[in-house]
């Protein structure tokens, strides 16, 4: 699940046929991306910035098409209905370079980041939320938590009953920074020294991270 750019780059390559990140300037947040890497930043007023790296090596691979699929997506999701405000994502970079595409989007809240993933990339409703606890009624909350220090363990009813918290619900490998303090993940994620979390991939079942 490589959300906007893998779909991107397939739909692409179904239309004409024809369809690591480079080393520095490819931050989200404070997370430099490598090729295959996916990241989420989440500031503490609820703006998103999500990245995606891809290969891009085959000789009927297309820029230009690519870069016109993704401005067409952006557009189309400002001026429709689902937005919450004017200009809710922005192109923030894409650039293919040394073989491997870079796509960063910004998005206005994080709202229309959820919304936006839901409605372009199909994904499924029961495995990909963000927003509050209180909101979420399409995704389980299951499996055991601890914090970030692992000094302190939960339950997934206790964690349902934190409703005014945040939580990111995902089903594939992420790297993950929130400029707010996490209260607890999921056992099948990590955090390193500088709090960013990495998720776990598909096979090893739904990932969470409150905060």
């Amino acid at each position: 699940m490589k959300y906007v750019l893998k779909t991107l780059l397939c739909t692409v390559l179904v239309m004409v046929m024809a369809v690591g990140l480079t080393a520095c300037g490819n931050k989200v947040g404070d997370i430099e991306m490598k090729e295959g890497e996916s990241a989420i930043y989440i500031d503490e007023d609820g703006t998103v910035s999500y990245g995606v790296s891809e290969k891009f090596a085959e000789d009927y691979y297309n820029e230009d098409d690519l870069q016109k699929k993704i401005d067409a997506e952006i557009e189309d999701y400002n001026n429709g209905k689902k937005a919450s405000v004017n200009q809710a994502i922005t192109l923030e970079k894409f650039k293919v370079s040394d073989k491997v595409a870079t796509l960063i989007l910004d998005f206005a809240t994080v709202y229309d980041f959820n919304e936006y993933v839901r409605a372009y990339n199909n994904e499924d409703k029961t495995k990909f939320y963000t927003g509050t606890i209180a909101d979420n009624d399409d995704c389980k909350i299951k499996g055991s938590f601890v914090s970030p220090d692992k000094s302190k363990t939960a339950t997934a009813k206790e964690i349902k009953a934190m409703t005014k918290s945040n939580i990111i619900i995902v089903n594939d490998k992420y790297k993950v920074q929130l400029d707010s303090d996490i209260k607890y993940v999921s056992e099948n994620c990590t955090v390193n020294e500088e709090g960013i979390v990495t998720t776990a991939g598909a096979e090893q079942g739904l990932s969470y991270i409150i905060y």
